[in-house]
């Protein structure tokens, strides 16, 4: 039989700081005999010194073990200090992420070292196959007996067998070789056996059993050591890759800002994780990516941070390619938007708003960028048409300010108005700084373009008028050529904004709509009251970047301008996408995740692992978490400080969000 590889070897030293199957294996499986193994035969470090060399063990092992009273029991003396080795025996039925943290994190002195050793394939499969024969054959001996308690738990068993070897067989996972071996040190005796006594009382309650290794105390003790080897071939329990994953410590930080919004519960020590997305002294910018592969959790979660956030004041508006953010939007008293055919509301994209500016002494002054509106309506026409020229673009962003210039608007605020403040009886509403003048609408502009097109004699600038043609009114695609209607037009209080474009035809109306709706928030939402904090959140926003989608150009630099300017604006991007490779292959997407402070990952596709690794410089632990866990874990990252955490829902915000889908049940929403 050929022996396995080498043994992994991860140690860990505290001082003073905060199921399957058994196989025993041989003596010559499981030490590897090469000429770098430490003899401790080898002659004395004392001698070695006298001699002016050093040997292997001088630069690995303390010289007081050679000292030092071994005592063949269950402790030694090491130098000064009294030692008891230990071997993990007992282990929990299943295990998770933090499951050895009391061991690892326990406050007295202790090394703790983990051998890990991978399986022969062949043998492991093996090994499973014979287990089901057994159990399948004991099964049918208590299925004659009748009994029901133990057939329900060995079809359990048999079930969760099978699974295994089929996981095995498809290379989805592997099966491993653990022993966790630890030395604990102390001043005296009677100390030794005090802190053995709390290290027992810490890890039963987590269904860990540390044996000391009587008549073995040496062995155990060089086993802890870092030497790359076991001295205890016998302690060796089997693993596969998902249990084994969760035996790596992870870095964990308590992230706990006093204003903070509880985001989710620390994994590890159970402490609450508040992050203060608003305040700069902490963040850098209140910018979020949230990644997650479908099933994970990822808009729950997304719906849990809207209505906390707008307990604190935070304005939101979602758009929503899916149709997914109904029931938070219901639950908060928001609006929820249809942008589809048919639908009582309706957004012109040649809407153009006063900037907001927050001085410093508190009063606000407003500005009118004619020329940013420009380029973002270009922009639009270029995700309408598929794509333009040099020369087209040119004219049509001509035509463009000559549409706003014969509606006499420019970049005095009060060209955008018709007249004083005043009351409106019929509408009920107040104009405190007058009542906006009619915009510019599509048809004014593709009128508008066919006389550039006559004038210039430009017959590409005619063909385009012409694919452009579908979009006016009383034409097929006419949804966009429209006043806004009064309920977006004069939007004020409402905590959350849904854009729900799910019902758009995903070919060419729905890219379109998405660069509508993004262009509505923008002037509507966050160029208005400085003063307020405010989040945008661009759900499947992969869509945005693919090259696929018709106009992804346009729509994709709108995403990262957005991250980029959003911040002066006291408002920040969150941008949650179940395909990050995708996101991360684009230019635009690449400068979105530079630009987010806060980065959420969920469960992660095999696809996405590497580039979501490279990008951000995962540990080897981090990745392996991410690919296997279960809904609602995730993994936070703030600049270099990471933390596992589980989503937690209040019965209150579960209470809500089911009445919200009850809700929804009755009217028939799809």
């Amino acid at each position: 039989m050929t022996p396995p590889a080498p043994s992994t070897k991860m140690n860990t030293k505290n001082s003073n700081k905060k199921k399957g199957f058994f196989r025993k294996k041989t003596v010559e499986e499981a030490v590897p005999q090469d000429e770098d193994v430490i003899d401790f035969n080898e002659e004395s470090s004392t001698a070695s010194l006298d001699k002016g060399t050093f040997t292997k063990k001088d630069l690995i092992a303390p010289p007081a073990f050679y000292r030092g009273e071994v005592k063949e029991g269950d402790w030694m003396k090491v130098g000064n200090l009294y030692e008891r080795s230990f071997v993990m025996q007992g282990f929990p039925s299943t295990v998770q992420v933090g499951w050895l943290d009391e061991l690892y994190n326990y406050e007295g002195d202790m090394d703790v070292t983990l051998h890990i050793q991978p399986a022969d394939d062949r043998e492991a499969l093996d090994s499973l196959t014979s287990k089901i024969v057994q159990f399948e054959s004991q099964l049918s001996i208590e299925s004659e007996k009748g009994n029901i308690r133990n057939l329900t738990k060995l079809r359990s068993d048999i079930d969760n067998l099978y699974a295994q070897r089929s996981k095995l067989e498809q290379n989805q996972e592997n099966l491993f070789y653990l022993q966790i071996a630890a030395n604990l040190y102390a001043p005296s005796m009677e100390s030794l056996d005090k802190q053995t006594q709390k290290l027992d009382n810490k890890l039963k309650g987590r269904k860990i059993y540390m044996m000391p290794t009587y008549l073995r105390q040496a062995d155990g003790y060089k086993s802890a050591l870092p030497f790359g080897r076991t001295y205890l071939p016998d302690k060796f329990r089997n693993f596969n890759t998902g249990a084994l994953l969760t035996t790596f410590p992870f870095y964990h930080s308590d992230i706990m800002h006093e204003s903070g919004v509880f985001v989710g519960q620390n994994y590890v020590t159970g402490t609450p994780i508040l992050i203060d997305f608003y305040d700069k002294s902490k963040l850098n910018n209140s910018n979020i990516t949230v990644f997650g592969k479908a099933g994970s959790g990822k808009t729950f979660f997304v719906s849990l941070l809207t209505m906390r956030s707008a307990g604190r004041g935070v304005r939101t508006v979602i758009i929503d390619p899916e149709g997914e953010y109904y029931p938070v939007t219901k639950s908060l008293g928001g609006s929820h938007i249809y942008i589809a055919p048919g639908s009582d509301s309706f957004i012109n994209p040649f809407d153009i708003e006063s900037e907001q500016h927050l001085n410093e002494d508190g009063s606000t002054t407003e500005t009118v960028d004619v020329k940013a509106k420009v380029a973002d309506v270009l922009n639009l026409i270029e995700v309408m048409s598929g794509g333009m020229t040099a020369e087209e673009r040119s004219l049509v962003s001509m035509t463009i300010r000559r549409v706003y210039n014969n509606k006499g608007i420019t970049e005095n605020p009060e060209s955008l108005r018709v007249s004083e403040s005043y009351y409106d009886s019929d509408s009920d509403i107040f104009y405190q700084e007058g009542k906006m003048k009619p915009m510019p609408t599509f048809s004014d502009f593709h009128a508008e373009l066919e006389k550039v097109a006559v004038q210039e004699l430009n017959e590409s600038l005619k063909r385009l008028a012409t694919s452009l043609r579908m979009f006016k009114k009383g034409e097929v695609y006419e949804l966009f050529d429209t006043q806004t209607s009064e309920n977006l037009r004069n939007f004020k209080d409402a905590p959350i904004v849904t854009f729900d474009i799910s019902r758009l035809d995903e070919n060419i109306l729905r890219p379109v709509g998405m660069y509508v709706a993004l262009q509505w928030t923008w002037e509507k939402f966050v160029k208005k009251n400085p003063k307020i904090q405010k989040r945008v959140v661009c759900d499947e926003a992969w869509m945005l970047v693919n090259p696929n989608m018709a106009g992804h150009e346009m729509t994709a630099q709108f995403l990262e301008n957005c991250a980029r300017r959003i911040r002066k604006r006291n408002g920040g991007l969150l941008v949650a996408s179940q395909n990050f490779r995708e996101f991360d292959s684009s230019e635009q997407g690449r400068a979105v995740l530079t630009n987010a402070t806060v980065n959420i990952f969920l469960q992660q596709d095999p696809v996405d692992i590497s580039s979501l690794k490279d990008r951000f410089n995962l540990s080897d632990g981090e990745s392996s978490f991410l690919l296997r866990a279960q809904r609602g874990e995730m993994l936070i990252r703030i600049k270099q400080e990471s933390a596992v955490a589980q989503v937690v829902a209040f019965e209150t915000e579960k209470i809500l969000i089911d009445k919200a889908k009850e809700y929804i049940g009755g009217i028939g929403h799809s």
